[in-house]
């Protein structure tokens, strides 16, 4: 017996590490596009809503900026200048939610947003815009819903 709890120590102590480790720390994006447009992508931002939030910021967007949690949904208001209004990671809220959301997902490799409105989820909804952004390369896209596709040269700022 007293070797199963040693074991079971050992092996709580082997995960620690795991679950201490620190939230990434704030990241700004800046991309300059072709025609010298910005987009502005801050990662792992405080928020109001207790939860880091990555926001994104394009020069032709009504919002002043779109975040939402990584992996996760920002849930907009349905005005003229959109606000975010809520967040979720819970695909239920996301999917009865009638106005705008944009998931955002960071990783070591890639930043990618999708902006979408209307009930649902995938196909169900209207496609707004799609941004990616190749972290190995610094090369970036945002894909409009008619099909026109922008280029950045992207620079991490801090």
């Amino acid at each position: 017996m007293r070797q199963l709890i040693q074991a079971g120590f050992c092996l709580a102590a082997a995960f620690l590490p795991c679950a201490m480790q620190a939230q990434p720390t704030e990241e700004r994006i800046i991309c300059i596009g072709e025609a010298g447009d910005t987009v502005t992508v801050a990662l792992w931002t405080p928020s109001q809503f207790d939860q880091p939030l990555h926001c994104i910021r394009a020069d032709y967007t009504p919002e002043d900026a779109v975040c939402a949690p990584n992996g996760g949904w920002g849930l907009s208001s349905d005005a003229d200048v959109p606000e975010l209004v809520d967040i979720t990671s819970d695909w239920k809220t996301a999917h009865t939610h009638l106005a705008g959301k944009v998931t955002a997902i960071s990783g070591p490799k890639a930043v990618l947003f999708n902006a979408q409105h209307g009930v649902g989820i995938g196909s169900n909804l209207s496609y707004e815009w799609k941004f990616t952004l190749d972290r190995r390369t610094g090369s970036a896209t945002w894909f409009t819903k008619d099909g026109d596709k922008f280029v950045y040269a992207c620079n991490v700022q801090s």
